[in-house]
């Protein structure tokens, strides 16, 4: 019985061609919406600025990286020789 409305449901609503719920599509991001800068909503303008300087972020993220790599190193093991040392089990007494 219910494969049977199931069908009924879906007959019915390729046929009609009536929408059930109309509601309202979310924007995605868009080159042309966004060039008309003007008639953007603020909370479109936000995620348009977001996403475009996640690259710049990126690229000064990486860039620090490379830059200081073996620095970021040495502190890394620094640390880890401090804690190693602060529990004692470099040096037994």
């Amino acid at each position: 019985m219910k494969r049977l409305d199931n069908l009924k449901a879906l007959l019915n609503s390729f046929f009609n061609r009536e929408e059930l719920n109309k509601r309202e599509m979310k924007r995605v991001f868009q080159w042309r919406r966004y060039l008309d800068w003007k008639n953007l909503t603020p909370e479109e303008k936000l995620s348009a600025k977001r996403f475009l300087f996640i690259p710049v972020f990126a690229y000064l993220i990486i860039e620090i990286l490379n830059n200081n790599f073996s620095l970021i190193v040495l502190l890394l093991i620094g640390y880890v020789i401090y804690k190693k040392f602060e529990r004692g089990s470099i040096v037994k007494k």
